[in-house]
């Protein structure tokens, strides 16, 4: 039980060093300037691990940016990678762990939390602190611990054993301090084979999030585990050749794995492809064999086409997520923007043949509503093209600047998601609510604002301007679409 306690001491103090960390603002400009490429990915990944101590942490982060499209496969992958190998240098500081360190720490940790001001730094020391009492405590109840390191013999049932308790505590650094404290008392070999199984083990923590229905996890998580699972079982057999030291197993193997995914990160993106293909985007509602029932292929034609206007609401919720955090770009539109291609191609394919057939002019107005959404979503990638642009430069728009256009985007997705619960219900006075409304005060209230800024002599708003304006520009383009599909709503 003691050493179960110490355990969960050990988890503690990474977590909250991890949180102190987190409140540091130039960590989120170090993060985003590593998104570049892989050779970013992997370097900053070895400095955010370092920093927060949790490599498990940034994998799942590098797995939610791959989600979004912020990052390709190679950088996710390498971020993640990294980011465990920059962790382990926390196992290094257990050596530091003498008698009483914790307790200073502790006791110059407490009264920094009490003031606000010095809060993440009392959270440092104290997680620090809590860190070495829980590798203390660990040590002090081995008991159990050491009776069933006696049962381990070899390097191979070692490793199955590393293998075991990183998939189930879903860190690599609380194996290897086991195995720090256990190296003395176990057979030679057996140390390093619980550091390389639990390096392959700590995969499972993308497969628990692929139960969670996650399906990028197991395309991420799938080819780290086979790169990983090889690279271990080549290096498994010099436990024997090469010094026993678990700091150096720990940390050397990650980098390996890290620097040999990086050469390697295309073959294994399309094994993860291949093995878990992503779902084909396809009509649900649209049969050919209904237009020979009209009233039938207009019924479902119209419900495809609100399918349409919910992608396209899902691209404008992306859009207004970047321009919030000021983070991502046009690739987290792209799974959203290919679902209103393929779906708009299909949509105009059955309305222009619908048309064809029974020259009823509904046919044709849902085909022009069909075009129109797809040029809302092009109109919707704009916005997010023309901001990625501007933080490229490294600039950024005004708080106030900033507030404006967050204001314009709510307004505008207010609206289409009046007009798509129109299209979905047939319920035309969401409609016609759309119509009455006239954004032009609205927007011009907005850009008068902006000229005032200019007119104060704003530093941030002169630098930013042209993309201001011509996101609002777009975002009123977008309304003024939004108003036209309510004006087709209510002829149809």
């Amino acid at each position: 039980m003691r050493f179960l306690a110490g355990l969960a001491l050990f988890f503690l103090g990474l977590h909250l060093i991890s949180e102190a960390l987190s409140a540091w603002k130039g960590r989120r400009r170090l993060l985003s300037r590593g998104l570049g490429s892989p050779g970013g990915s992997l370097v900053y990944g070895l400095v955010l691990g370092a920093l927060s101590g949790s490599g498990s942490g940034l994998g799942l982060l590098a797995l939610a940016f791959l989600e979004v499209g912020v990052l390709g496969h190679a950088q996710a992958a390498l971020l993640a990678l990294s980011a465990t190998a920059g962790a382990g240098v926390w196992v290094g500081f257990l050596a530091l762990a003498r008698e009483g360190a914790q307790e200073a720490l502790l006791a110059l940790g407490f009264p920094l939390y009490l003031v606000p001001a010095w809060r993440p730094g009392g959270m440092f020391f104290l997680g620090l602190g809590l860190l070495f009492l829980g590798f203390g405590e660990m040590g002090a109840g081995l008991g159990p611990a050491l009776a069933w390191a006696g049962e381990v013999r070899g390097v191979g049932e070692g490793y199955l054993a590393g293998l075991l308790l990183g998939g189930l505590l879903g860190s690599a650094n609380a194996v290897a301090a086991l195995a720090l404290l256990l190296s003395g008392g176990l057979s030679p070999g057996v140390a390093v084979g619980l550091v390389l199984g639990a390096g392959v083990g700590t995969t499972a923590t993308f497969f628990w999030a692929a139960l969670g229905g996650r399906g990028e996890a197991l395309r991420l998580g799938v080819p780290l585990l086979l790169h990983r699972l090889l690279l271990s079982l080549f290096l498994l057999p010099l436990s024997r050749l090469l010094p026993e030291n678990v700091l150096a197993w720990h940390l050397g193997s990650h980098l390996v794995y890290a620097l040999f995914y990086w050469p390697l990160s295309g073959v294994w993106g399309r094994v993860g492809e291949r093995l878990f293909p992503r779902r084909r985007v396809a009509p649900k509602y649209l049969r050919w064999e209904a237009l020979e029932s009209p009233l039938l292929a207009l019924a479902l034609a119209r419900r495809e086409l609100a399918r349409v206007a919910d992608a396209v609401r899902g691209m404008l919720v992306q859009a207004l997520r970047v321009l919030s955090q000021e983070e991502g770009g046009e690739a987290s539109l792209r799974e959203l923007e290919d679902k209103v291609d393929a779906l708009t191609r299909e949509l105009v394919l059955y309305t222009s043949e619908l048309a064809s057939r029974t020259k009823d002019e509904k046919a044709v107005k849902l085909f022009m509503a069909a075009s129109e959404l797809e040029h809302l979503g092009d109109l919707v990638r704009r916005v997010v093209r023309l901001a990625e642009r501007l933080w490229a430069q490294g600039l950024r728009f005004s708080p106030e600047g900033k507030e404006d256009l967050l204001l314009a985007a709510s307004r505008v997705l207010s609206r289409l998601e009046r007009l798509g619960a129109a299209l979905a219900t047939g319920e035309k006075a969401l409609a016609e609510e759309v119509v009455r409304e006239e954004g032009g005060p609205f927007f011009q209230t907005l850009k008068r604002a902006h000229l005032h800024r200019l007119e104060a002599g704003w530093a941030e708003s002169r630098a930013s301007t042209l993309t201001h304006l011509d996101i609002l520009l777009t975002l009123e383009e977008v309304d003024q679409g939004v108003v036209r599909l309510a004006q087709l709503a209510l002829e149809l």
